[in-house]
């Protein structure tokens, strides 16, 4: 039996660090980053810093507000670079791929990657908003224990209502479960839709509409017991009916 995070990491390379992630001392700076992250002119600061050796991991970012209070916020385990499937189908307003940042003209969001293993679990997995020269850390599973899920395969950040507020979109790595005549048999892994707002929880209204125009909705959880037909050629995803 194949799996969606055996495809996906066989035929896209994520961010393979060949470093051990050992702690040292001190925070250290690794990037600044100067940007207006609130829309009024002026230039703000978001500094990354680590405490691990090399570069390719970090646990410390601070975001200042020119003419406000600066928000510091470190990660329970550690993040690393976006994840380079994403960075291909997503563009960074940034030039970095330590981070993701996306502006509209109602805020400033920002994601923040952990690692993710082989068998497709991830480290963490962290979104700031910025809004109203406010800075809040309003989805970070690993630091907050509110039962949100882990992360496995980030799928958007956009705009689903034209209305400037952002929308991020996941989705969990199903399994595919044999090939038929045009397609592959496999099992039901709904995309998941998060309002990006000051609580950023499963808005599942959007999350049934973006299923429906883009998938399948048949529940609003992953589901063994149905099967959906995923065809070769790009095709939009049916359930599967001998």
């Amino acid at each position: 039996m194949k799996t969606f995070a055996i495809l996906i990491l066989l035929s896209f390379t994520l961010n393979t660090w060949a470093q051990t992630a050992k702690k040292v001392l001190k925070y250290r700076v690794i990037k600044t980053i100067h940007t207006d992250l609130n829309n009024d002119n002026k230039t703000d600061t978001i500094v990354i810093s680590s405490s691990f050796e090399g570069y390719a991991y970090f646990n410390k970012i601070s975001i200042a507000l020119s003419g406000f209070k600066k928000q510091v916020f470190k990660a329970r385990e550690k993040w690393t670079g976006v994840d380079n499937k994403f960075l291909k189908s997503n563009k960074n307003a940034l030039s970095t791929d330590l981070l993701f940042l996306k502006k509209t003209n109602k805020h400033t969001v920002i994601l923040l990657f952990g690692e993710i293993d082989g068998a497709g679990y991830r480290d963490e997995f962290s979104i700031i908003n910025i809004e109203n020269n406010n800075i809040k850390m309003v989805f970070d599973p690993l630091n907050d224990n509110n039962g949100e899920p882990d992360i496995e395969w980030p799928v958007t950040l956009t705009e689903l209502q034209d209305n400037g507020r952002l929308c991020f979109i996941y989705k969990d790595m199903g399994e595919i479960e044999r090939e038929v005549e045009g397609g592959d048999i496999g099992t039901y892994t709904p995309y998941f839709v998060y309002l990006i707002d000051d609580y950023c929880k499963l808005n599942e209204p959007l999350t049934k509409k973006y299923n429906e125009d883009h998938y399948v909705f048949a529940g609003i959880k992953p589901n063994e017991k149905i099967r959906i037909f995923y065809p070769k050629n790009g095709g939009k995803p049916r359930i599967w009916k001998k």
